[in-house]
């Protein structure tokens, strides 16, 4: 356990790292696309991030302190672990003088960890995350918002499984101010029609992702691009089994199809096939071609598509993407 003096020392070396990470977050916000893994690189190398890696997954340095990065076809992330505070179950309760004091001082390394949070938020300095923007760190509740452009920024007290240490980590991934981004893609109509979702949800039988209801209130139903239109909420049927899959057909995710495109593909709603009135992404189906999962929400995959940054093989036409 470390003191007060030691604690005072620690939060000195975030406060540092989250200036670094703060300029990162600057430069960030200039992308208001999913960049590629170079591009990223090369945000990171202008930064002053010294590269450890490379490819796709990579790490980077600076100051002692390493960003894990990662980029795929849906994704683009940095993620920096600021501090350990050690793991709660490396404390030994022989060395306390009662099971009291034991408990106390497993607390206080949270506490530790959780103040932590606080001071690097506030050095970090950035504006709220939007209610759409992606949470990659939905599953921990000790964890603040934020963002920097079209980039989430979330710091969170992390601790990966009970073996592990507690970490403190800043993750600054691609997917807030959608809206934002859509709107620049595609202007809204000037009014879309109100809609009534606890009567949709009581006839299909679900609730509907939020970033859905958002696109059907600001949106509404229509063709994007002259390619991809959203269908009505009025035509919404209840959601569906998914194609059997393996040598067993063994029943896959439900699915509730949204939208439709020029070339006869489908796109539908994902649900988890654990739990009901939880989504988990989309399927892309077309006549002739292998379904294909894409693993985010509707209004993400309109950005990436819209913005040419996503290339699915189902919307390929003659050659060539989406048409301009």
């Amino acid at each position: 356990m470390i003191g007060d003096a030691g604690r005072e020392n620690r939060a000195e070396r975030c406060r540092a790292a989250a200036d670094s990470i703060a300029v990162l977050a600057r430069r960030l916000a200039r992308l208001v696309d999913l960049p590629t893994g170079e591009q990223l690189a090369d945000v990171l190398s202008g930064a002053g991030w010294d590269a450890e890696g490379a490819g796709r997954r990579g790490v980077f340095a600076k100051g002692g302190v390493r960003a894990a990065v990662l980029t795929d076809w849906t994704t683009a992330t940095v993620s920096v672990d600021l501090d350990s505070f050690g793991c709660p179950r490396d404390l030994d309760p022989d060395d306390f003088d009662d099971d009291a004091a034991y408990c106390a001082a497993v607390d206080r390394l949270y506490d530790d960890a959780e103040a932590m949070v606080g001071v690097v938020v506030e050095r970090l300095g950035l504006e709220p995350a939007d209610p759409l923007a992606v949470d990659p760190r939905a599953d921990y509740g000790s964890r603040v918002r934020l963002r920097a452009g079209h980039w989430a920024v979330t710091v969170a007290a992390v601790q990966e499984d009970p073996d592990l240490p507690l970490l403190v980590e800043v993750n600054l991934t691609y997917g807030a101010d959608l809206p934002g981004r859509l709107a620049q893609l595609v202007a809204a109509p000037a009014r879309a029609e109100p809609v009534d979702w606890q009567t949709v949800s009581a006839r299909i039988g679900v609730e509907l992702p939020e970033d859905y209801r958002w696109l059907m209130e600001h949106y509404g139903p229509g063709t994007f691009d002259g390619y991809l239109t959203l269908s009505s909420t009025a035509a919404l049927p209840q959601p569906g089994p998914g194609p059997p899959a393996g040598a067993l057909r063994i029943t896959t995710a439900r699915m509730l199809p949204v939208a439709t495109t020029a070339n006869g593909a489908t796109v539908s709603l994902l649900m988890d096939p654990t739990w009901d009135n939880l989504w988990q992404g989309l399927r892309i189906t077309s006549p002739g071609t292998a379904p294909w999962d894409v693993p985010t929400g509707l209004l993400y995959f309109l950005v990436l598509t819209l913005s040419r940054r996503y290339p699915v093989p189902q919307f390929q036409v003659q050659g060539g993407a989406i048409p301009s």
